[in-house]
């Protein structure tokens, strides 16, 4: 007789964090500073 281990599997419900993405709010100029941080960062990757 083969011995069965058995598995238990606890799924956890967590929170699910909604994110908002729109940021037509913010002032353009902080726009253009990320714009400008992100193509720094992929001239420097290279």
């Amino acid at each position: 007789m083969e011995e069965q281990n058995e598995r238990v599997e606890v799924n956890k419900v967590s929170d699910t964090t909604v994110f908002d993405y729109d940021n037509g709010g913010w002032p353009r100029d902080f726009d253009i500073r990320i714009e400008v941080a992100e193509q720094r960062e992929v001239l420097e990757a290279n």
